[in-house]
């Protein structure tokens, strides 16, 4: 079987930046699901896939445009600090969701603004994956339908199922 629409894949995978650090990854713990051709990953990623077999390892670049896409300056917004129920608790580098609902990080805060940045934490970087593809199965009705894979309980990732 081969990794291609409408099945579900089973993947362990390392994230680094250009400087060779791990941002993310899973290769010690639980492998993610994702139903391929949704969507549900970074295009890059999952056309790199595309036609993979179980057990086959790959690194693959995927750049800006086909990961979370360039920086936006819009991103970077400027609030009055009175729009805060509690300015004085918020610090800089950390996130805060705003009054839409948006996750944003402070960049800056002053006694009249707080400004953040509501920019994916990776827009603008180039990626690198090492993805060994585990599993690979057709997916359920079901699957199909709710456009991801069903999710399994009382499993854990990572150490003692801290996830």
């Amino acid at each position: 079987m081969i990794v291609e629409n409408n099945k579900v894949v089973t993947i362990h995978y390392v994230l680094k930046d250009e400087d060779g650090k791990t941002l993310q990854g899973n290769d010690e713990f639980t492998p993610e699901e994702y139903l391929h051709g949704t969507e549900s990953i970074i295009p890059g990623l999952e056309r790199a896939l595309e036609g993979m077999k179980a057990e086959q390892v790959i690194e693959v670049v995927v750049y800006e445009d086909e990961a979370y896409g360039p920086r936006e300056k819009s991103l970077i917004i400027e609030v009055g600090i009175e729009e805060f129920e509690n300015p004085e608790s918020i610090n800089e580098g950390e996130y805060i969701q705003l009054f839409d609902g948006t996750d944003a990080v402070v960049i800056h805060k002053n006694d009249n603004q707080i400004i953040v940045d509501a920019n994916h934490p990776l827009a603008g970087k180039t990626l690198f994956f090492t993805v060994k593809i585990i599993d690979i199965r057709d997916a359920t009705e079901e699957e199909l339908l709710q456009g991801s894979p069903m999710q399994k309980t009382n499993v854990g990732c990572g150490p003692e199922g801290c996830c």
